[in-house]
């Protein structure tokens, strides 16, 4: 933008500078198509001036507009943002109401809650720096206190809540 000021000050000065030498030109009965050259650069000049500042002017209003937008979209996605905090702490809340209803363990608890994530037997142990069998016996004692038959079961008990069966 400080280079458009520039360029409409070096207009103006431009045209400043042209209208007195046409002035002095006139004063001196200089040859008329002289004359009608300044003229010409004096209009060229200053129709540039005018186009210059109101592109200025039009880039202007993008820009508050594109910053009014912004602003809007940020506000939006902070919205979004803190829903998607609130209601995802209270899914976690509606798991953990759940386990405590099934009376799983902590040690069950912590499972399940990967079971639930989607992690597989083998990520859990290395999770947990347990064995995979380990993990396996403790998976099926989740799934029977539970009442399902896997892991798969498992999860669709908490995210059919979430999609409205």
């Amino acid at each position: 933008m400080n280079r458009d000021k520039t360029i409409a000050l070096l207009l103006v000065l431009i045209i400043i500078f042209k209208l007195g030498d046409l002035y002095v030109d006139f004063e001196n009965q200089v040859e008329s198509h002289h004359l009608l050259q300044e003229i010409i650069l004096i209009i060229l000049s200053s129709s540039i001036f005018v186009f210059l500042v109101n592109d200025i002017k039009k880039r202007s209003k993008q820009a508050q507009l594109l910053v009014q937008q912004l602003r809007l979209s940020k506000a939006h996605s902070d919205n979004l943002s803190k829903k998607v905090i609130e209601t995802k702490a209270k899914f976690f809340e509606g798991i953990a109401e759940q386990f405590d209803h099934w009376e799983l363990s902590k040690t069950e608890k912590e499972v399940a809650l990967l079971l639930v994530k989607g992690l597989s037997n083998f990520e859990i142990a290395e999770v947990r720096g347990k064995s995979e069998k380990t993990i396996s016996h403790q998976a099926s004692a989740v799934y029977k206190k539970a009442n399902v038959t896997g892991r798969h079961e498992l999860a669709a008990l908490f995210f059919e809540e979430l999609i409205g069966n």
